[in-house]
């Protein structure tokens, strides 16, 4: 694979070194230029683009997608990114008062507000639990949710990849041991589309939410959120517009709209724009062209040559595991306590134009690296200096 092409073909600014793809990801040309078409044939007439000409445009992508994720498309809800999703679910998921709601120690902190709220609202109690985050080893994760679930557990939050540290967890084995107990589950797979080859039929998962605007290449607001048919009735729209009560929500064929009569509850709500979703197809063909093989040892590639550059650096300490089935393009570090993260993200940024993450969590500083594809070890070189120059 010619990595250098494959950066020549991404929209990218030369002056900016851009490692924070776990934020949001560059696109590729193709797909920047086929979002100006498209949204210069939506100013030039908005309403039959918003409400009679897209519906082949919007069930396209849809089935595209769920070829790429091993699904059908009436299991895939478009959304304009994961938080919309989760809050979504949150608001309308029919469980107990007195549930227990099991949540890691590293999920995200938006999404422990979402369920918080909801915890308030309904009177469930959120448990968090430790996950082992550096082990190599993943049946000690399997084993560290086995050991949190208790006879009052109904419902297991979970990130696929951990935004903190990249650490991938076996989401496929520990939703199998929750669906044996009866437990419903929720995965926030936010980074996992274009680093990771999914098949949702397999995942075990009764409800899996994704970004495509991170490592899948595709514009800011484009998200979906998968559902298994025998959770269907867990999920309601927080919004009610004119798909609300439209025809049988038990029939799953495609209707005028692009949708289905259920998906459409979620997905209209009154005149938006929805072209990031109706490029997903050419973001698909991008990552298939690349495939996951190759996306994978790319990410292997830079994330080690991340360790190498940075180690020892400042009193960095790694904290994402070795293992290639325990890593992708996330690397972090945790930070010494006499350094402030987020000043230094600040002067990375205002100095030398670096644009990377630095997340607090638990009393912790992680400091957050993110390679795709597109990235070259001149970038990562480029990083280490500046690092060197401002931590001396």
């Amino acid at each position: 694979m010619n990595w250098t092409d494959i950066r020549a073909s991404v929209e990218h600014d030369p002056e900016i070194t851009y490692l924070n793809t776990g934020t949001s990801g560059l696109i590729p040309k193709a797909i920047h230029q086929a979002t100006l078409r498209l949204r210069e044939k939506l100013h030039h007439n908005p309403t039959d683009y918003v409400w009679r000409a897209m519906a082949d445009e919007l069930w396209k992508s849809r089935a595209r997608l769920a070829t790429h994720l091993e699904s059908s498309p009436e299991r895939l809800v478009f959304f304009s990114n994961i938080s919309q999703a989760i809050n979504t679910f949150c608001l309308s998921v029919d469980l107990p008062q007195g549930s227990d709601i099991l949540l890691s120690d590293h999920e995200y902190g938006a999404m422990r507000w979402a369920w918080e709220r909801a915890a308030q609202i309904r009177d469930w109690n959120i448990v968090p639990f430790a996950l082992p985050i550096e082990t190599e080893d993943s049946q000690e994760i399997v084993a560290a949710v086995e050991r949190s679930i208790t006879s009052n557990t109904k419902l297991l939050f979970l990130s696929h990849i951990l935004y903190s540290t990249g650490l991938v967890l076996p989401i496929q084995e520990i939703c199998a041991r929750a669906r044996s107990r009866d437990i419903v589950t929720f995965i926030d797979g936010a980074h996992a589309p274009g680093m990771l080859q999914l098949d949702l039929s397999t995942m075990n998962a009764d409800f899996y939410a994704a970004n495509l605007h991170k490592w899948f290449l595709t514009p800011v607001g484009a998200a979906f959120l998968y559902c298994d048919p025998r959770s269907k009735h867990h999920l309601r729209p927080w919004q009610v517009s004119w798909g609300f009560s439209e025809g049988e929500l038990s029939a799953t064929e495609r209707n005028e709209f692009g949708s289905t009569p259920w998906i459409r509850q979620f997905e209209m709500e009154g005149t938006r724009d929805l072209t990031s979703w109706f490029v997903v197809s050419q973001s698909c063909d991008f990552v298939e062209s690349l495939g996951y093989q190759a996306i994978r040892a790319r990410h292997f590639e830079l994330s080690s040559f991340i360790r190498e550059a940075l180690s020892g650096l400042g009193g960095f300490q790694l904290c994402t595991p070795n293992h290639p089935h325990l890593r992708g393009g996330l690397t972090s570090f945790r930070l010494p306590a006499n350094v402030d993260g987020q000043k230094l993200r600040n002067d990375l940024w205002q100095k030398d134009k670096i644009e990377i993450n630095v997340i607090d969590l638990g009393g912790c500083q992680y400091f957050r690296v993110s390679t795709h594809v597109y990235n070259t070890m001149e970038e990562i070189e480029t990083l280490a200096k500046s690092l060197r120059s401002m931590l001396r």
